[in-house]
């Protein structure tokens, strides 16, 4: 089954703009470009299985964020934070942050 990761244009500007700041480095880039090629490649049910999986740290979240997911982009905290929309299989990124905020 196909695998799409989606990201939306809010967060794909506001990504940019703290990018330009300094908030994430170039390997920050170029792990989450990484990261969607990788589910999209394998397909989401494989990828959970994957070292890349494990590696990222990716996780469940619980209370407001409950029903959506986090990885690891970085050492001193950065996420992503996406959900997964099973019955088309979609990866929505809801969040990109440099430090270690779920709100």
């Amino acid at each position: 089954m196909i695998t799409k990761v989606v990201v939306n244009k809010n967060i794909e500007v506001k990504f940019n703009k703290d990018f330009k700041k300094g908030l994430f480095n170039p390997e920050v880039r170029d792990l989450i470009e990484y990261w969607v090629t990788e589910i999209e490649d394998l397909g989401y049910d494989e990828y959970v299985k994957s070292r890349l999986f494990t590696v990222l740290s990716d996780h469940e979240l619980t209370g407001d964020r409950q029903g959506q997911r986090s990885i690891a982009l970085n050492d001193t905290g950065g996420r992503l934070i996406y959900s997964v929309i099973k019955n088309a299989i979609v990866i929505k990124v809801i969040k990109i942050t440099p430090d270690h905020d779920y709100n």
